[in-house]
């Protein structure tokens, strides 16, 4: 789990992250496995975990002694994507993508300076991108957070790089030049998606493109997450598989 800072509210952080962590493992879990996972007291877990179920917003299996989502929390947010079948459309699509491709399949949006996962589809190869739902990265240092910046002005990528840089100056994580920024973002507008490598994984990239949603205010971006040698070998399968999916989400969602 995350570190908590003076500015956030420690419990709330934790339910958010049990979310997060019933949303990467897809599955009931026990107590036991949640602690393993956060990294929590087991105290301190049971409690929150009982205060869920009491609110209605997760299930508690008696027999199993296992918890699971409800179908309420399932419910939650669907408005904000304009369309209450939005999100199984996504699903549909990751799906979709990974059947046909083998490789790890990503949705994000954007979160402040940052590119949040909201979905992961984890590819079967040995060699893959270990990632999970709720990591961040830096929007202008990923393959969905270039294509996150397309739909901002040049001035407004100049500044959340700026800002970044400033904030993190001296941590010794990578770093990219406003300019350098600016030539890729203008890259992937001319093109319509984008492919990186090396931005943060050393031998890993991406080919990512724009998600439209049915609320003409949002987007998200989806990519096809792979080793910087299975991108070069199948650049162009790949590409056709992410283009004719996003197509078809985009007819059935009116996005």
């Amino acid at each position: 789990m995350a570190p908590v800072n003076e500015k956030t509210v420690k419990s709330a952080v934790r339910v958010l992250a049990i979310f997060e962590v019933f949303e990467s493992e897809r599955r009931s879990l026990t107590i036991s496995e949640l602690v393993e996972r956060l990294g929590i007291p087991q105290s301190s877990t049971s409690t929150l975990m009982k205060s869920l179920v009491t609110k209605g917003f997760v299930e508690f299996e008696a027999e199993t002694r296992r918890y699971r989502p409800s179908v309420r929390l399932a419910f939650l947010g669907n408005w904000v994507l304009g369309s209450t079948d939005v999100i199984a459309r996504i699903h549909a699509l990751t799906r979709d993508l990974s059947e046909r491709t083998g490789e790890t399949i990503l949705i994000g949006a954007e979160s402040g300076l940052y590119m949040q996962y909201l979905s992961i589809i984890t590819s079967p190869h040995l060699v893959r991108i270990d990632l999970h739902p709720g990591v961040r990265r830096p929007l202008h240092l990923s393959g969905l957070g270039l294509m996150l910046l397309t739909l901002k002005t040049d001035p407004e990528i100049g500044r959340i790089v700026r800002r970044y840089n400033a904030e993190y100056e001296g941590e010794g994580g990578p770093r990219l030049a406003e300019r350098e920024v600016l030539s890729m973002v203008e890259a992937a507008r001319r093109q319509g998606w984008c492919q990186t490598a090396n931005l943060i994984t050393e031998g890993a990239g991406s080919i990512a493109t724009l998600l439209p949603l049915p609320r003409a205010e949002r987007a998200l971006a989806v990519g096809i997450g792979s080793s910087f040698k299975r991108l070069q070998s199948r650049h162009e399968e790949l590409h056709a598989a992410l283009i004719d999916g996003v197509r078809e989400f985009s007819a059935a969602t009116g996005g």
